[in-house]
């Protein structure tokens, strides 16, 4: 009894360590620090935060996206349709962007809360998330007959592992990852009806690339337990076919617009798309990152400029986001992990599963059948975010070798200790001819990762004396677990920042100007500068989603699906490609032109902008400057009517909960007779 009880503490007291702020202190857990370095929001006060797309897509996409599901639910209207994005063509699909996910269950608590209190609902939801994965991945350990110990060190080493931490800021990749162990546990057990809806969940959480990472590795779990079962196949597919017809109200119309999008693909994938999606993949030298996770840099931690970067199969050599290539677990559950996947055979799957997909996140041929096999895959790219997998492995594989640590011969774990150490110099050879290719200065270079190298070093020597002190300690399973949570929170703490909610898109004088004066008009904002790199955008000025905030209507936009058309007719009138070389999914107005030819009425650029134009200024102050164009025109009315998409789906979903419940309740009632 004691032990549950100090189980159930830890398990409720790690979310509460990182999210105690956003759920008691009236902060929000957004990334406000990059709205302040652009206008109109500059004009509060400066960051000092480093400039992250990455995470600035929180608070540009998510927010915004979810803030507009809440307006429409109260309207009492399905969220079809965003209004305010890509107004000269009456808005953008909402709900079949997939990423709103306005039907996944936990959402609709941002409902209950209303418009006001939204940004509440991100740290409740990031916290309730991190919860269910926790529970789920210690459950799923003792039921793999993990000890307390080892399961309380898998769910720490997965909860506080880079691949969970970097992507908190965009709330579907963890909304999706939560539910694996769920899923494998159902599977485990043979639940048919459970499996089903954990994977209709999965598919509805938002975020499809991560939910297909997660189904396929049930897939593969499900074929390795009971592959050679009839009756394991059958049930396979029925568990699929519930999933998908849950989640149909919103994959469907997803898979609709895909069709339509931006990103439909034009021909059949081949061995040449192939080579250049595969190069997003991890470069070599991320070798060293498993266990000296900010040597390249950390932009968001004040690390130094981040300048680890990839080959393209056009020689082009360019950098990702830090987020794309986080594949830190910690020193000591990787000592472990790899103690853990000779330890004994529930370990094996997980072994296999951590290796393949550590090669498939490297871009390598592991990618190949699933490219050529699963449609949609050769339109994704970043292999590397399945790495969220890989941890999830490898954190269960950790609960195993602390567990090994007893029976483990000398010569297992002098070859564990022996391989992290052989990858970390290999991946620092890697790393010296990296920089020799970018011309970096290696002693610089090298001078200012001495500190992490050093902090690499103590935890590798704590990781040492786990393994050849523990079996003969019995505090060394404790000790592993500490100094495991010791080692990620070094690591990951501040990664992200909360903020108070007063900064979560605040109404500056200007924003005032317009939603009182251009309701109804259509705004262009002039964004032409736009920067992946480690500096924000010169002159940027209200960003595409941000007047979804504030109720105004822009010619730009920004979403994960959107109409082609709608990009076609902003590029022919703007000359030149609307989006970032980096991101196609950001559309922006780039010239005062191109803002007349679309018909905005009103024209927004930053203070310090200059332009060449013989429009009126209506507005100027500090925080921007608003041309008036009398020519303009009023957004179009949204057309709101329901595609057949949704409502098939909605007819699948509804057929697909009448099956469970009543499977359910027939199940339920014959082990209740069973009982008397």
């Amino acid at each position: 009894m004691k032990q549950r009880g100090l189980v159930v503490a830890f398990l409720l007291l790690l979310p509460l360590l990182l999210f105690h702020r956003p759920l008691f202190l009236g902060e929000a857990f957004l990334p406000t620090d990059q709205l302040r370095q652009l206008s109109p929001w500059q004009s509060d006060g400066q960051t000092t935060s480093a400039w992250n797309v990455l995470r600035f897509d929180g608070i540009t996409q998510f927010y915004p996206w979810r803030l507009q599901t809440v307006r429409e639910w109260h309207a009492g209207r399905l969220p079809l349709v965003n209004p305010y994005a890509f107004s000269a063509d009456g808005g953008t699909p909402l709900l079949a962007n997939s990423q709103s996910a306005p039907l996944y269950p936990p959402n609709l608590v941002l409902t209950l809360l209303g418009e006001k209190n939204v940004w509440w609902g991100f740290g409740f939801s990031a916290a309730l998330h991190f919860l269910l994965a926790a529970v789920g991945i210690y459950r799923l350990a003792r039921e793999l007959a993990v000890s307390h110990t080892g399961a309380l060190l898998s769910v720490t080493t997965f909860c506080l592992s880079a691949p969970v931490i970097c992507w908190m800021a965009l709330p579907t990749f963890l909304c999706a990852a939560a539910w694996l162990p769920w899923l494998l546990r159902a599977i485990r057990q043979g639940k048919v009806l459970h499996a089903g809806l954990w994977g209709g969940l999965v598919l509805l959480s938002g975020h499809l690339q991560v939910a297909l990472f997660v189904l396929l590795s049930a897939s593969a779990y499900a074929i390795t337990l009971h592959g050679r079962q009839k009756r394991g196949w059958g049930g396979l597919i029925a568990a699929g076919a519930l999933a998908l017809c849950l989640a149909a109200p919103q994959v469907l119309p997803s898979l609709e617009l895909s069709k339509q999008s931006h990103r439909a693909a034009n021909g059949r994938p081949d061995l040449a798309l192939f080579a250049t999606k595969s190069a997003y993949g991890l470069p070599p030298q991320s070798l060293l990152t498993f266990t000296v996770p900010n040597f390249f840099g950390n932009p968001s931690q004040g690390a130094g400029i981040y300048w680890n970067a990839n080959h393209f199969p056009d020689g082009k050599i360019a950098p990702n986001n830090y987020a794309e290539w986080a594949n830190y677990v910690g020193i000591v559950p990787l000592l472990l992990a790899l103690l853990g996947a000779f330890a004994a055979r529930p370990a094996r799957f997980f072994a296999f599963l951590a290796l393949y997909t550590i090669l498939m996140a490297f871009g390598t041929w592991a990618n190949l059948p699933f490219f050529f096999l699963v449609p949609g895959w050769a339109q994704t790219d970043n292999p590397g975010r399945v790495l969220v997998v890989s941890a999830f492995a490898l954190a269960l594989l950790a609960g195993f070798g602390l567990d090994a640590l007893k029976t483990a011969s000398v010569r297992l774990r002098g070859g564990a200790l022996v391989t992290v150490i052989f990858s970390m110099t290999i991946g620092l050879t890697l790393a010296m001819n990296h920089a020799s290719t970018l011309q970096v200065n290696w002693s610089t270079a090298f001078s200012e990762a001495q500190p992490g190298l050093l902090l690499a070093l103590i935890w590798l020597a704590l990781g040492t004396v786990i393994l050849f002190l523990g079996p003969r300690q019995s505090l060394a399973r404790p000790f592993a677990v500490g100094v495991t949570l010791l080692e990620l929170l070094a690591w990951g703490w501040g990664y992200n920042p909360t903020a108070p909610a007063r900064e979560v898109y605040p109404i500056t004088p200007g924003v005032a100007w317009l939603q009182q004066n251009a309701k109804d008009a259509l705004i262009a904002p002039i964004n032409d500068r736009w920067s992946n790199s480690h500096l924000p955008p010169k002159n940027a000025v209200l960003p595409p989603n941000s007047l979804t905030v504030y109720g105004l209507h822009d010619i730009a936009g920004y979403d994960s699906l959107f109409y082609k058309k709608s990009k076609d007719r902003i590029e022919a009138a703007t000359g030149r490609n609307p989006s970032p070389e980096e991101n196609g999914n950001i559309v922006f107005i780039k010239s005062v032109e191109a803002a007349v030819a679309l018909g905005a009425k009103y024209i927004v650029v930053a203070p310090k902008r200059e332009i060449t134009t013989e429009l009126p200024i209506v507005y100027s102050d500090t925080d921007m400057v608003i041309y008036h164009n009398t020519a303009g025109q009023d957004a179009p009315s949204p057309d709101r009517t329901v595609p057949g998409s949704v409502k098939l789906g909605l007819v699948l979903a509804g057929l697909a909960l009448l099956v469970y419940i009543s499977l359910s309740i027939s199940k339920a009632r014959s082990k209740s007779s069973s009982v008397l």
